[in-house]
């Protein structure tokens, strides 16, 4: 009994490994993100989504009730603009920020602040910029584009009037 115990312990001791402050953040901050109701976890992603490249992020703890309330603004109809509607816009603009930041190849430097990053997603002319507004307006159902089948936004009939951010 004493050998396994023995055992386990020098066994767990070396699966150990020091946490970096960097793994420390990450771990704080998907515990955050895993909790709350879903549609503010879904804003707080978004968030997050863009905080990558950005050097002075904002905190989605003071922009989310914003933003939710301008998203469920620009959801048509109007009588289908729930939570569960949001969450899955939040999340296709989320996955297309994901694959910008890939695209551009950015960092946390790459933008001062979430407008600059979304400002340049918007007028630039790169083709990572081309790709993420096409991919906005399927998103969105902006311009006459649909949705991308995995988004689950075909099925909820519904468009956005215009950009909410």
């Amino acid at each position: 009994m004493i050998f396994f115990l023995f055992v386990g312990i020098v066994f767990g001791a070396n699966g150990c490994k020091q946490e970096t402050k960097e793994d420390s953040e990450t771990e704080l901050l998907s515990s955050i993100l895993s909790q709350g109701n879903g549609i503010n976890s879904a804003c707080q992603r978004f968030i997050l989504s863009e905080s990558n490249c950005v050097a002075t992020a904002d905190s989605s703890l003071s922009v989310c009730s914003g933003l939710v309330s301008r998203l469920k603004g620009e959801i048509l109809p109007q009588e289908l603009s729930t939570d569960a509607v949001a969450i899955l816009y939040f999340d296709c603009f989320t996955k297309i920020n994901l694959a910008y930041n890939i695209a551009k190849a950015c960092n946390q430097n790459s933008f001062n602040s979430n407008s600059d990053y979304r400002r340049v997603q918007r007028t630039g002319t790169s083709q990572a910029e081309l790709s993420w507004r096409e991919a906005f307006n399927q998103c969105g159902s902006l311009e006459n584009e649909v949705p991308p089948t995995d988004s689950g936004l075909r099925e909820t009939d519904t468009i956005l009037r215009s950009d909410p951010f």
